[in-house]
């Protein structure tokens, strides 16, 4: 699914509050070369992989998710208007 740069933040939000621990949501650009991966480790705890111009890893609350999606949407997808976005889930519910 394709979704605008510019409303993606409250939308990603409202996908990783839905997610259960062991989800996946993937944030691809269009030529899927730079990526940054949102896992759900626990109730509250989220682990984004940044995959692209920097390679780390941030373990983060949900209450800071939003202050540093934003950040790394800047720095990943510079000149995009559009994010690929794609949902890995947990095999076992």
């Amino acid at each position: 699914m394709m979704m605008d740069k510019a409303s993606a933040v409250p939308v990603i939000l409202r996908r990783v509050e839905k997610m259960v621990p062991g989800d996946s949501l993937y944030l691809l650009t269009w030529k899927k070369d730079r990526k940054l991966i949102l896992e759900k480790q626990s109730a509250d705890t989220i682990l984004v992989r940044e995959r692209g111009f920097c390679q780390q890893d941030f373990i983060i609350t949900h209450d800071k998710l939003k202050k540093l999606l934003k950040i790394l949407l800047k720095r990943e997808f510079p000149r995009s208007k559009k994010i690929r976005t794609s949902m890995i889930i947990k095999e076992n519910r």
